[in-house]
């Protein structure tokens, strides 16, 4: 499933956007740099699926707020 059928990023494909390690996006996170973010329950995702999630029309109007291009495009 890609990103635009999803509607979400996950930290790894928000890092793999910019280029950057996930822990990278995990220091913004916990800095409140970047784009808005929510955390799903332990009891909402299935094991091994992300539980911090950024709305694709968040991380695009973030972007666009702070005049950032993504290295890797959808």
């Amino acid at each position: 499933m890609t990103v635009t059928e999803s509607q979400y990023f996950t930290t790894e494909q928000l890092a793999s956007r910019y280029g950057m390690h996930p822990d990278s996006i995990r220091r913004w996170r916990y800095k409140g740099y970047g784009p808005e973010f929510y955390e799903l329950s332990l009891f909402a995702v299935s094991y091994g699926d992300a539980r911090v999630r950024y709305e694709l029309h968040k991380v695009l109007a973030w972007e666009e707020a702070n005049g950032i291009t993504p290295i890797e495009p959808f």
